[in-house]
């Protein structure tokens, strides 16, 4: 069965995150007081120090994963990455923390503050050069693979609002779903976070679910179809997920967000070794 690889030390695997950070993600998210680039920005730096969380072992973060986080917007036409000049091992993204953040939880009766790490702020700036992102991703992806072919598949986690300003994603899309270790093809995951009020469309399974909008229809086919596991489980998060489902949430809000990221990389935790 695909997808089923252990994770381990000596068989690392791969996230990587890519964050639009253009213009149009200073405006706020559907729903929300804050924009769309603060939201994007606090759910990657949550799901950073979650990563390092559950490579965290008695004797220190153990090196189960590669990180990289990938940028597009920052600077116009540009796509850069936003932590080291590659992906680098879990255990030193410690190294790389800009600040330390307070956070107030409330647990049952009492509220708890903690130290929460940031790594990068959120940012909305020029353009939206996705397509270049996703070519510099598949750089990475074929160098870890290259390093590393009998791994569990790498996982590239897209969060926008809309449409690349720099050509077709599809194209540079395609390639990386090609891309395969002995344990399957690497997974595109795409968060479509927008402003506008309307119902949230999780998992669709054809691109008639999403309308006429044609950015939407463009992530829905650079999605990938989810593996049985892990439509297991995003059907204990969100109901009616059909069959042959893609990885793909139209029109989410933070909440959608942080449980795809949460879904998107659960199944990979549990073949951790």
């Amino acid at each position: 069965m695909p997808y089923d690889a252990e994770i381990s030390r000596r068989k690392p695997s791969l996230f990587v995150f890519l964050i639009d950070q253009s213009r149009s993600m200073s405006r706020k998210i559907a729903g929300g007081s804050r924009s769309k680039s603060q939201e994007a920005a606090y759910a990657i730096n949550k799901q950073l120090n979650e990563i390092i969380s559950r490579c965290t072992k008695s004797d220190g973060v153990r090196p189960y994963f590669y990180v990289g986080v990938i940028g597009y917007g920052i600077k116009s036409g540009e796509a850069l990455s936003l932590i080291g000049d590659e992906p680098i091992p879990i255990n030193e993204l410690e190294n790389h923390i800009l600040r330390m953040e307070t956070e107030t939880q409330q647990i049952e009766d009492e509220e708890i503050e903690t130290e929460f790490p940031i790594w990068f702020e959120p940012v909305a700036a020029y353009d939206t050069p996705m397509t270049k992102a996703l070519t510099l991703a598949g750089e990475w992806i074929v160098d870890f693979i290259g390093k590393n072919p009998d791994s569990f598949p790498p996982i590239l986690i897209n969060i926008s609002d809309g449409g690349a300003t720099d050509g077709d994603p599809l194209v540079p899309a395609k390639d990386i779903l090609d891309l395969e270790t002995t344990n399957g093809k690497t997974l595109i995951w795409n968060c479509h976070i927008s402003e506008k009020e309307g119902d949230t469309i999780k998992f669709p399974n054809d691109p008639e679910n999403v309308g006429n909008d044609k950015h939407a229809v463009s992530m829905f086919n650079m999605s990938s179809q989810l593996p049985d596991t892990f439509i297991a489980i995003a059907r204990e998060e969100f109901t009616d997920i059909p069959d042959s489902a893609r990885a793909y949430v139209y029109n989410g809000d933070l909440d959608d967000l942080i449980k795809l990221l949460d879904i998107g990389t659960r199944v990979a935790y549990s073949k951790v070794s």
